[in-house]
């Protein structure tokens, strides 16, 4: 079975723009890597302490897997539903990026096209809140 190429890690633009939030530990759902920082004491306080010394052994057995980070929070944010971990070694987020960078046309003209519809259900509705206000005055 051929080994699985590497993606390309996604730019600094992207991932900020979907980095949204920070926790003490994190499961990157495009992969199923789980990542942990290094507040010992907040972990415990969250896993438990026997939940947190499996924790540890899983991630020294299976690095892969149980990711830590010399760091107290993991950034993450959603994209497609799931939870992404933003410097997850996975870096399944460089295939929305490319995506939406391929793509940009295409979305450009849903975006101007869509915000133009609701620009008009907001106008008539507008306009019915006055014909309402009118009559009950």
């Amino acid at each position: 079975m051929p080994e699985k190429e590497k993606l390309p890690e996604p730019s600094e633009e992207f991932k900020l723009s979907v980095r949204h939030a920070a926790s003490i530990s994190v499961t990157c759902e495009l992969c199923n890597r789980y990542h942990f920082g290094n507040d010992q004491n907040a972990l415990e306080e969250s896993l438990g302490k026997k939940e947190y010394a499996k924790l540890l052994r899983d991630s020294k057995e299976n690095p892969d897997k149980y990711v830590y980070h010399n760091e107290d929070m993991i950034s993450w944010g959603n994209i497609d539903g799931k939870q992404a971990v933003i410097d997850c070694s996975c870096n399944e987020l460089s295939k929305y990026e490319s995506f939406i960078w391929i793509e940009k046309h295409i979305i450009a003209d849903y975006l101007e096209a869509r915000a133009k519809k609701e620009v008009r259900s907001a106008k008539l509705n507008k306009d019915l809140a006055d014909r309402v206000k009118k009559s009950v005055k």
